[in-house]
């Protein structure tokens, strides 16, 4: 959010607006917000994630098509974002719920630079993790760059890796200590070998471990929804049981 033409400052925008009165977080809901949801993907999603993109078609039949194997919502945060010429979209956030195993998993945040490090981002992951905790959820889970991978196919630099990584783990999670791949969550796609799966915390903080068989059922159905087909047998094999839930350090 750029400031006017010839004027200077040190505080941002949307701090000087008064966030916690103005701000709206809305959950896209039907076909009237459709034009809200194809900004926010087209923006701020898109250039968070330039690499690896979701399709904006998949989240909206899994919003509005009766096909999806898991429930998504999608929450957008900013000014007046009902509104198609006043709104100003500082975020947001996808998040499913799969109801077989019961787990939930929040697959995309994006927050545009403006808005950045000033509590956006754990404000929308902290309720996304407490709506889903609040279904029933065992678990839920997330996605980041591990730096323990950085040189071998992974482009993002290592210290913002661990910058991410690290503030995920202020905010109460933990990394789940097994190998994981994402599937590829669309046709055309590849599936991700850099990524490590994280455990978001709710209420309370998490346990030292997991039991192996919320894992298991988690990665078995987000790859048949995905995928279509299990994971790989070495993959589920490599899950120990418990499953450590663990804090990385540099």
């Amino acid at each position: 959010m750029p400031h006017p033409a010839g004027i200077a400052s040190s505080t941002r925008p949307w701090q000087r607006r008064g966030v916690d009165s103005e701000l709206e977080i809305v959950t896209i809901e039907n076909h009237d917000d459709e034009g809200l949801l194809d900004e926010f993907h087209g923006g701020v999603y898109w250039d968070a994630f330039p690499d690896q993109q979701e399709p904006v078609a998949v989240w909206k039949r899994a919003l509005w098509g009766g096909v999806a194997h898991y429930e998504l919502t999608v929450r957008i945060a900013g000014y007046a974002v009902r509104d198609r010429v006043r709104r100003q979209i500082l975020g947001g956030i996808a998040f499913e719920r799969y109801p077989r195993s019961g787990c939930g998993l929040v697959t995309y945040m994006a927050i545009a630079p403006a808005a950045q490090r000033q509590g956006l981002g754990k404000r929308l992951q902290r309720d996304a993790a407490r709506t889903m905790f609040a279904a029933g959820a065992p678990a839920v889970f997330g996605e980041v760059n591990d730096p323990r991978l950085a040189g071998l196919g992974v482009n993002e630099p290592v210290e913002a890796m661990w910058r991410r990584l690290e503030r995920n783990q202020a905010w109460g999670a933990r990394v789940v200590a097994t190998r994981y791949v994402q599937p590829a969550l669309a046709p055309g796609l590849l599936r991700d070998h850099g990524l490590c799966l994280i455990a978001l915390a709710g209420e309370h903080p998490l346990p030292v471990t997991m039991p192996r068989q919320i894992v298991r059922d988690f990665v078995d159905e987000l790859y048949t929804a995905t995928e279509g087909a299990p994971p790989d047998d070495e993959l589920v094999a490599a899950i120990p049981d418990p499953v450590a839930l663990i804090q990385l350090r540099r």
